[in-house]
Formats: C-alpha cells, sequence, structure tokens
C-alpha cells in the first residue's frame, strides 16, 4: 500500500469512527457517558453529563444527593437535622416507614421518589423537610439516569432500615 493511500484511509476511517462513536469531532467536546455515570454524576456532584449544574430551590451548586445523604445513599445527621436513607432498598422497603413522630409513610415508587426529589412531596403526600432542596433543573433522563444509580446503592445491605429514613 502507498503512503497516500494508507493516509487517504487512516483519515477515512477516523472521519467514520469519530461521526458514529459517542465522541463529538467539535473541539473541546466531551465523551458521552452512560446513563448510570450520569445518574452517579447528578448524585455525587449535582452536575449532569454535560457539565450542567442542576438548578434547585436552594440555590447550590456543585454539591449532589451525596453531600447529606452520604456516598453509599444511607443517610445519617446533618447540622442536626436526621437525613435519610435513600437506597432503593430502603425506600421501597414494603413495610414502609414510621417516622419518629409517629407518622407513618408508604413504600416509595420510582414515581414516587421522582415527586420527593422535584417537588419535596414523599410518597404519604406530606411535605419532606425545607432543608431537602427541591431538584427542579432535572430532565425526565436525568431523573431515569438517578433513579438507575440510586439502584446500585446499598446492594448487598441486609438492612433496607439502616440509617434514618425520615424521606
Amino acid at each position: 500500500m502507498k503512503r497516500g493511500q494508507y493516509i487517504a484511509m487512516t483519515t477515512s476511517l477516523l472521519l467514520i469512527v469519530s461521526t458514529t462513536s459517542n465522541h463529538s469531532a467539535v473541539a473541546g467536546a466531551t465523551w458521552r457517558i452512560s446513563h448510570l455515570e450520569n445518574g452517579q454524576r447528578i448524585f455525587m456532584a449535582g452536575m449532569t453529563a454535560q457539565g450542567r449544574a442542576i438548578q434547585n430551590s436552594h440555590g447550590m451548586e456543585g454539591v449532589g444527593c451525596a453531600m447529606c445523604h452520604g456516598p453509599d445513599g444511607h443517610g445519617g445527621s446533618m447540622h442536626g437535622i436526621p437525613v435519610p436513607n435513600i437506597t432503593m432498598r430502603a425506600l421501597t422497603d414494603p413495610r414502609g416507614y414510621e417516622h419518629p413522630t409517629g407518622r407513618k409513610r408508604p413504600p416509595y415508587t420510582e414515581e414516587s421518589i421522582k415527586v420527593a426529589i422535584v417537588a419535596g412531596i414523599d410518597s404519604g403526600g406530606t411535605s419532606l423537610h425545607p432543608e431537602m432542596p427541591r431538584w427542579t433543573g432535572l430532565t425526565a433522563g436525568d431523573l431515569e439516569d438517578l433513579i438507575g444509580f440510586l439502584k446500585t446503592l446499598g446492594r448487598g445491605s441486609s438492612d433496607p432500615q439502616g440509617g434514618s429514613q425520615g424521606l
């Protein structure tokens, strides 16, 4: 193969790869990431895969769910406020949850989790604590990706009630 043919063939191959892969040919573009990775990025940093900060009712940027709920989603306490366990296993526990106040809430569904994230309403129709940001900047796809990531949290834990469950 002659050098000119090799260069032409290599250039053609690179053009095909760059237009069919998940990488944009535009300078400075980022690799597209999986839905699970997008959900993880939203959870950990409050940013989408495209680097867009998720808008929320508290005006915070660069923080996600993990800031309060922890990187494993098990919650605990922050500034004296109980922070719930938001692993899917805990949220969807068929027993629901009884708050220390005596109020009970039924198990969450994926749809009621989305309502809690965006509107701050729990699975029983009660407003969540005012410190829980309402994440208004999530698209439908972002919410699906975040739910997908929540499903990975707490796998292998034998105690679905572990941590505070106030959500």
